[in-house]
């Protein structure tokens, strides 16, 4: 069985999409405003990570606290670092704790744990780091 995608009640969508677009390299797939929401659906461009964020004023806003996403690295860890802390977020240095690979942690504007990590093909084996991380 494969997971489908992950859906978010979210504050601010527009902060929501910026972060995900600029950070995970996620791409509105569909959006579209049923009644009083706003839907948007977000993947990469291979369609493997899909998350749905959904804002609604009226509905009651679940936590997004202890969730942590992990998403892997494509480019220069530094530079995403970088682009985090211009974005107006305050990402942690970047950790080397081996065996997990490097990474850098910070929360999304909804309060989610948000990683990410970069998988060093032949020196890090994904199967031997622990994927779990509470921020």
């Amino acid at each position: 069985m494969k997971l489908n995608f992950i859906t978010i009640m979210v504050r601010d969508m527009d902060k929501t999409i910026s972060f995900y677009r600029e950070l995970a390299g996620l791409k509105i797939v569909r959006r579209f405003s049923p009644g009083q929401s706003d839907i948007a659906l977000m993947a990469d461009a291979e369609g493997d990570t899909a998350l749905e964020f959904i804002f609604n004023a009226e509905a009651e806003k679940a936590s997004a606290r202890g969730l942590t996403l992990s998403f892997q690295a494509r480019g220069s860890l530094e530079a995403l670092r970088e682009k985090a802390v211009a974005m107006g977020y305050s990402p942690s240095g970047i950790l080397n704790q081996p065996p997990k690979p490097p990474h850098f942690v910070l929360t999304d504007p909804d309060g989610a744990g948000f990683v990410i990590r970069n998988f060093l093909k032949g020196v890090t084996d994904p199967a031997t780091v622990k994927h779990a991380y509470v921020p």
